[in-house]
């Protein structure tokens, strides 16, 4: 009989036991704090997700931090919020910020997509992680928090779903694709980061990205049909909600 682990040395692989305790975590804390902002007037609502975005924000920072006592590669060039997820953390302060129905769509439709397509496929740097490192909690606890964030707009009544507002989704993933384009460019062409590679937009990091590469041997033009896929997936979600 195969002896079990110690769970402090459960690694997470995708599917795996490890993996799902950080999406079960998830879905808990999200239907527990949904239910718990049903309580409260609107306003009330809106300043409780702005106060948990600005935690998220704080943690994802410390995290980022943390890194160059963790990776041998670590630059600080490379870490700042110019990723999807983290810029979607951005959009959600700021949808709280402005009350907007656009920004939020965008929160609920991509910026949980994203999240999801990190939980799911793990960068090279998260994968095979212990269970309670401080770049498990960091990457999967971050993604956790940022999936609730996010579809707490909808789940506590403040975003009223709308079709239409996919357009604004994909205008808002290629405007922040780009500039996340840009900054790669500059940060490789001054020598200040030649690994460069927010967003993506340069290098595949996983299998599908990979695929499109193949087809698709463009920087950034590559991920046209994940940004696509985006958009018909947010439409049949809007659809549904």
């Amino acid at each position: 009989m195969r002896e079990r682990k110690p769970i402090r040395e459960i690694r997470i692989k995708v599917f795996n036991i490890g993996w799902w305790f950080y999406v079960i975590l998830t879905v808990v804390l999200l239907g527990i704090i949904s239910v718990f902002l049903r309580w409260y007037p609107e306003d009330v609502r809106l300043k409780m997700i702005l106060y948990l975005s600005i935690i998220e924000y704080i943690i994802l920072r410390f995290y980022k931090y943390s890194l160059k006592d963790i990776r041998d590669d670590y630059s600080w060039y490379n870490e700042w919020p110019c990723y999807l997820c983290n810029q979607s953390t951005i959009m959600c302060i700021l949808a709280c910020l402005l009350n907007s129905q656009i920004i939020m769509s965008f929160c609920v439709t991509v910026g949980t997509m994203g999240a999801l397509l990190a939980v799911f496929m793990p960068d090279r740097y998260n994968r095979d992680q212990l269970l309670f490192s401080k770049q498990a909690f960091g990457f999967y606890g971050y993604h956790g928090l940022l999936i609730t964030t996010c579809l707490l707009f909808y789940t506590a009544g403040l975003y009223e779903a709308k079709p239409v507002h996919c357009l604004w989704g994909m205008f808002f993933t290629f405007l922040l694709a780009s500039l996340g384009h840009i900054i790669n460019i500059i940060l490789r062409k001054t020598g200040l980061n030649e690994h460069a590679n927010y967003v993506f937009t340069c290098d595949p990091d996983n299998e599908v990205m990979e695929k499109m590469y193949r087809m698709i041997p463009v920087r950034l033009v590559y991920l046209t049909p994940i940004m696509l896929g985006f958009g018909i997936v947010s439409f049949i979600a809007l659809l549904i909600m």
